[in-house]
């Protein structure tokens, strides 16, 4: 049974109208198929992709990026050449699912297990359709046999949630601050930026906390709370690892974090997609994060 958003139906992504690109940075890994399709490809395309088709340090093929850091069949307008050219089922796989996630979950109250599907967030579109829910967000089965709120998510799985972590609360006290800043700092950066971004939040603390305070009463508490139980539902995979309650704190300061990148940079959506690039597309983030939380003598610190 598969478990998603109701927005994940309706999910396009908007191509050269995104000011972000998904095709950067990170390697994008070629399936078997798709590799052997893309190596007995005729003409010039066939040329270049055997050239800029290379190995990861696993052995598997990968594309090789740029000196710039994207994918080579980029085109300057945002678009993919390979689609242009061949269509979109001449993609790779994970550029066909791409931003879309697929992970597992043991439903213990109907003794299944769950896939939960969604779309990560560090594709703008993703934070667009969740600034455009007007009610809490709401998730479906794929047998479209009932709605599935927040609160049902938690109790199928049989989680001792406490009511007061179902729903985000900012926090910024200096203390708090300091850990989740502290924490962040202990992550795998993805570039030089991330790392700059960081420093100023440290260095412009006080500041952009009382603006991160003034940004709180402006935005949404639909929005930042469906964000928190969002960033929440992509971790429930975890819960046979962690606490629920230590991946309620995690949601929260995920939260908390975007605000004060938010307070950095006047721009809520860049906010939520770059967090998400540098903690929920590196898997090894996620974990530094939630041990980091769950060693903790206690996770709340009200």
């Amino acid at each position: 049974m598969t478990i998603s958003p109701t927005f994940f139906r309706n999910f396009a992504c908007k191509a050269d109208k995104c000011r972000h690109t998904c095709c950067q940075k990170w390697v994008i890994n070629i399936d078997a198929e798709s590799a052997k399709k893309y190596r007995n490809t005729k003409g010039p395309l066939g040329e270049e992709l055997r050239v800029w088709i290379a190995t990861d340090e696993e052995g598997n093929p990968c594309f090789r990026l740029n000196e710039k850091g994207y994918c080579h069949f980029l085109n300057e307008k945002g678009l993919c050449r390979l689609v242009l050219e061949k269509g979109p089922k001449f993609l790779c796989q994970i550029c066909r699912d791409h931003p879309r996630f697929y992970v597992y979950s043991c439903d213990e109250h109907l003794a299944m297990e769950n896939t939960l599907a969604g779309t990560g967030l560090a594709c703008e579109e993703t934070v667009e359709q969740l600034m455009a829910e007007e009610g809490e967000i709401v998730f479906e089965r794929d047998d479209g046999s009932f709605p599935i709120y927040f609160n049902d998510l938690i109790s199928t799985h049989f989680m001792n949630l406490p009511k007061k972590l179902q729903s985000f609360t900012a926090d910024f006290k200096k203390d708090y601050v300091h850990r989740l800043l502290h924490r962040m700092e202990e992550t795998n950066p993805i570039d030089e930026e991330w790392t700059k971004s960081l420093a100023f939040i440290k260095d412009h603390e006080e500041e952009l906390i009382q603006e991160a305070k003034r940004l709180t009463k402006e935005i949404s508490p639909v929005f930042l709370t469906n964000l928190y139980r969002y960033i929440f539902y992509r971790q429930m995979c975890e819960f046979e690892i962690y606490d629920p309650e230590d991946i309620a704190f995690y949601s929260r300061e995920s939260v908390t974090f975007i605000l004060l990148e938010c307070a950095r940079t006047h721009d809520l959506i860049r906010a939520v997609t770059r967090w998400s690039e540098q903690i929920e597309y590196d898997t090894e983030n996620v974990y530094i994060l939630l041990d980091s939380i769950s060693e903790e003598p206690c996770g709340d610190d009200e």
